[in-house]
């Protein structure tokens, strides 16, 4: 069919124009009320039965609206779309039967009796006519500057919902992308780069303790470095995996009994032999209950603590835990001899990549490890806040609710 067509009304753009409608991928979709809208406008305003948006494909015109007329498209020959397209402008036909561009065309010659035809460009920003707003008559009319204009105005609305479309679509699209791009980040967390440093942290502290490693003084010297980094990694990428999982709405946690007895001397134990030589003391009630939540959370809020006590406090300081019940829940506390925390910034330290000015002169830092505290813990049903310490420093304090079952 497409070979039929008078090259003479094909525009000088017609590969550019044709990639521009399917860009747009609006052929073939559904009747949809804006654009049935504006021709139920344009038929009013106009005073004419039918109104139609046209797309003028390789070799038919396609109508996404039609009102007035019980057609869904046309041959592109001999449609009258056709040649308004090859128009910068409007292009308006007021009296058909003696108009020359018009007069052989079947719709004005056969039975369908049209007399009178405008139209204006459905116009791309780069330049492309997709098709046209059109207004058709069967008597013959004339139309005034202002009217002209205002089918070029509904021409552009037209326009205008097909960009929107367009750009929704496009979002959409790129929405589903980034889904890809987290889950991807995420797997790469979790596997390539979890897995990885676990087997780094747990050889080097290994390898820490082995005889050979010990005499020679620059394994010796090395490897509790290593250990001490790999284990420093491990943490900050088990925090990048809660912020990833917290911005895509799949933080969970479970509600089983939690042994901080347990949890409390192992995470002392880890941040011990990465600050070597710190005095770091544990106090707990003896009838210490367990609370409700998940370990591997909890032990990853102590741990952040106790290594933010560790940071930002002096060598010959140390660093008190406590652990006591009140009422129905379980508060520990971590208190250090460090840099403290005005006031006014006790509450923003919980925010996601906030540092104090203090802090950010004292150590390096990501400013996520006490939002990750309060998120993990508000998950479990807990809560965490800051407050000074008796003399010096500040106590970093959670409670989690205790264990019903």
């Amino acid at each position: 069919m497409a070979a039929l067509i008078n090259p003479a009304i094909i525009p000088s753009d017609e590969a550019e124009r044709l990639a521009a409608i399917r860009r747009y991928d609006i052929l073939d979709t559904p009747p949809d009320g804006a654009f049935d809208r504006i021709t139920a406008l344009a038929a009013r305003l106009f005073n004419v039965p039918i109104a139609i948006v046209s797309i003028v494909d390789h070799d038919r015109i396609w109508f996404k609206s039609h009102h007035g007329l019980d057609v869904d498209e046309i041959e592109r020959l001999p449609g009258l779309c056709a040649s308004a397209i090859l128009q910068p402008g409007p292009w308006i036909v007021a009296n058909a039967p003696i108009d020359p561009r018009a007069l052989a065309n079947p719709l004005v010659a056969g039975e369908f009796g049209l007399k009178f035809y405008a139209a204006a460009p459905l116009r791309t920003a780069d330049g492309h006519n997709l098709g046209t707003l059109c207004v058709l008559d069967f008597q013959p009319r004339q139309l005034t500057a202002d009217e002209t204009a205002t089918l070029e105005d509904l021409s552009a609305m037209v326009m205008s919902e097909l960009d929107l479309r367009l750009a929704t679509r496009r979002a959409l699209e790129q929405a589903q992308e980034r889904e890809l791009l987290k889950d991807a980040f995420v797997g790469m967390l979790s596997h390539e780069l979890r897995t990885p440093i676990t087997t780094i942290y747990a050889a080097a502290h290994l390898l820490t303790s082995n005889e050979a490693v010990k005499a020679d003084p620059r394994a010796s010297e090395l490897f509790p470095d290593i250990a001490s980094e790999a284990e420093h990694l491990l943490r900050l990428t088990e925090d990048l995996l809660v912020l990833t999982r917290i911005e895509q709405g799949q933080l969970v946690a479970s509600a089983e009994p939690v042994l901080l007895q347990r949890v409390l001397p192992h995470a002392i134990t880890v941040a011990g032999r990465r600050w070597s030589g710190r005095s770091i003391r544990l106090t707990t009630d003896p009838d210490l209950p367990p609370v409700a939540g998940d370990q591997v959370y909890v032990e990853q809020v102590v741990t952040n603590l106790l290594s933010n006590a560790l940071k930002y406090s002096a060598a010959e300081s140390a660093i008190d835990v406590v652990a006591r019940r009140v009422d129905h829940e379980v508060e520990v506390r971590i208190r250090d001899r460090g840099i403290g925390v005005a006031p006014d910034q006790r509450e923003a330290i919980f925010g996601l990549l906030v540092r104090t000015d203090v802090a950010t002169r004292h150590a390096p830092g990501a400013g996520i490890g006490l939002y990750v505290c309060r998120r993990l813990l508000e998950t479990m049903g807990g809560r965490i806040w800051a407050e000074a310490a008796p003399d010096r420093g500040t106590v970093f304090a959670f409670r989690v609710p205790i264990a019903t079952d």
